[in-house]
């Protein structure tokens, strides 16, 4: 499963709800256990180029639903990557979620955005 793959397949089950990383964590243990790599370090990477790439945002759910982090950048991926650390890189949905922006409703359903 290439990067592509994986993007799509989360942004299209963020079409319908909020995506724990545990998804991603997952897909990138496929992709490690391939390419003869750390989960981790693919984990990682996946999701900066996917934060990157503006599809999806990371963030807490609240009171109001999904509560994206404020950070951003380089800060942002550190924070999910120590928050990570901290569960062993074993979440059990305990972690942090996924949400598609626009921009990623937009990939997951073919449109173009404007």
């Amino acid at each position: 499963m290439n990067d592509h793959a994986i993007f799509r397949e989360l942004t299209e089950e963020g079409l319908d709800d909020w995506v724990p990383v545990d998804r991603l964590l997952g897909l990138a243990e496929d992709v490690a256990q391939a390419r003869g790599a750390d989960f981790r370090d693919v984990a990682a990477e996946l999701l900066r180029r996917l934060l990157d790439s503006g599809l999806m945002a990371v963030g807490d759910l609240g009171d109001s639903g999904f509560e994206a982090w404020p950070d951003s950048g380089d800060e942002l991926l550190a924070k999910a990557v120590r928050v990570l650390d901290g569960f062993d890189w074993d979440p059990r949905l305990g972690a942090y979620w996924l949400a598609n922006t626009p921009k990623g409703d937009a990939a997951a359903s073919g449109r173009q955005e404007s």
